[in-house]
């Protein structure tokens, strides 16, 4: 009969927690209940007490001194009476919570250079603690909004960085994401330069993931968690770079789910940026709860731009720069058409040019633009591959990239394959079973599609253009 009773009382224990669970959820909204509540177990229940477990101290500290009143009112509520709460850790948890942070504190003894001199423990009154000035990396002058150029790759980026800068609405923590050189560093800091122009805005505050990383693994290994809180959370706009190197950090991304909240909560502004979509953080080794938060916010995605782009990105350089020297118009659309792995590399050729002529009242014009950046054309020459000459080839002709392996034969598509088979045979000195194995073709219709080329070489002019375009690609 007891053990009945015992049963009965542990189905009504957990239905009531349950409930409890569903209450809270309610009253705190989705995307913290996910990030905060979710795991929340029950330990012990009486009329005395009541104690509550979750999987981190970071949890625990952030439920204790934001969340505890909702938690016991939300109790009394559902549930019934009591005279104390208790919030405490999970064993298991906090033991793989110590792990980590004993081999973060191997690794940093090992290697003290890695921690910067901002974020460095020092000794004082006998007691470890931290300093956290300089958390914020200074900003590049030339990354302004004036110096972005707009772009279909890029415009709901630029919405979403207008939107961090509107005045009266609930802030919204705002996720930039695309591969490397594509911009997002450059709009992040474009945010931040505006945003410190309005000075009742409060600071701005541009964070990499390794000045984070560093300064947590400081913050924990002196107990000043909350100075390091305190520090990031007295920037008005705080912008976090990189946030895909912070895989396996599980600390640190503890702490930016903490004071991301915080900060949102307390009217501030939140950028991150990183080169995942949010669908893909978790699978990447990020905490699900950081990934569900962004999610959770305006995700902006940044594609990579075309040769347009590029050109722009270019021209707005050039108008910035003090140089004393001119680049002619064919230089930078000759840069802009060759270096297109990414808008940083198309901006690099740039800069090349400008330290060579910079200081001189010089015009640059193509042939000294092509004389100056061989070096670098040398080296692309020798790391070029058929795919590179197949994502050259879809440029060249304006088709999308999987057009060039798919199945569909549009006389124009046909033409820009048989134009890649030619620059891979006689650029790439490529056999035809490669060609054919990187576009999906058998090495018989390979060697058709470049006889093809041959004769299309000889009598049409678009498609010797197609041909000059794919080739400067590949070598200049």
């Amino acid at each position: 009969m007891d053990n009945e009773k015992e049963m009965s009382g542990r189905e009504n224990q957990s239905e009531l927690f349950k409930r409890y669970h569903a209450a809270l959820r309610v009253r705190v909204g989705d995307a913290k209940y996910v990030s905060w509540f979710k795991d929340l177990g029950l330990e012990d229940y009486n009329d005395e007490c009541v104690t509550l477990s979750t999987g981190s101290e970071a949890k625990r500290d952030m439920l204790d001194h934001r969340f505890f009143p909702v938690l016991e009112e939300t109790w009394r509520k559902e549930v019934g009476p009591f005279q104390k709460m208790r919030l405490t850790v999970l064993k298991t948890k906090l033991s793989e919570y110590a792990a980590r942070i004993d081999a973060q504190e191997e690794r940093r003894a090992a290697a003290p250079e890695a921690a910067t001199p901002a974020v460095r423990a020092r000794q004082k009154d006998g007691k470890e603690t931290a300093s956290f000035e300089g958390l914020a990396t200074g900003l590049d002058p030339r990354r302004t909004f004036d110096a972005f150029a707009v772009h279909a790759s890029n415009r709901i980026a630029w919405a979403a960085a207008q939107e961090a800068l509107s005045e009266g609405r609930a802030r919204e923590l705002i996720y930039f994401y695309g591969p490397s050189g594509v911009g997002k560093t450059h709009l992040l800091q474009a945010i931040a330069h505006a945003w410190s122009q309005d000075q009742s805005r409060g600071e701005a505050g541009y964070v990499t993931y390794n000045n984070l990383s560093n300064a947590c693994v400081s913050a924990v290994w002196s107990n000043s968690t909350a100075a390091l809180h305190k520090a990031l959370l007295s920037f008005g706009f705080l912008g976090f770079d990189d946030i895909h190197f912070l895989n396996g950090k599980n600390r640190t991304q503890e702490e930016l789910l903490i004071v991301i909240d915080a900060a949102l909560d307390s009217g501030k502004q939140v950028v991150i940026a990183g080169e995942l979509p949010p669908a893909k953080l978790a699978e990447a080794g990020l905490n699900q709860r950081l990934a569900d938060r962004l999610a959770g916010g305006i995700c902006a995605p940044i594609h990579p731009g075309d040769e347009a782009l590029r050109l722009a990105v270019l021209k707005k350089r050039v108008e910035q720069s003090p140089a004393a020297c001119r680049i002619s118009d064919e230089a930078l659309a000759y840069i802009a058409r060759t270096f297109t792995q990414s808008t940083r590399e198309t901006i690099g050729a740039l800069n090349q040019l400008l330290l060579m002529y910079g200081s001189e009242e010089v015009v640059v014009d193509l042939d000294e633009a092509k004389s100056v950046l061989k070096s670098r054309l040398d080296d692309r020459r020798r790391a070029a591959t058929v795919d590179d000459a197949i994502a050259a080839g879809a440029e060249a002709f304006g088709l999308k990239l999987e057009d060039m392996t798919g199945r569909s034969q549009p006389q124009r598509i046909v033409r820009a394959r048989h134009a890649v088979v030619w620059c891979a045979r006689e650029v790439l000195k490529e056999s035809f079973p490669r060609i054919g194995k990187a576009l999906k073709r058998d090495h018989t219709t390979v060697m058709s599609s470049y006889r093809r080329a041959q004769a299309l070489i000889e009598r049409d002019k678009a498609f010797q253009d197609g041909v000059k375009r794919i080739r400067e690609a590949l070598e200049g």
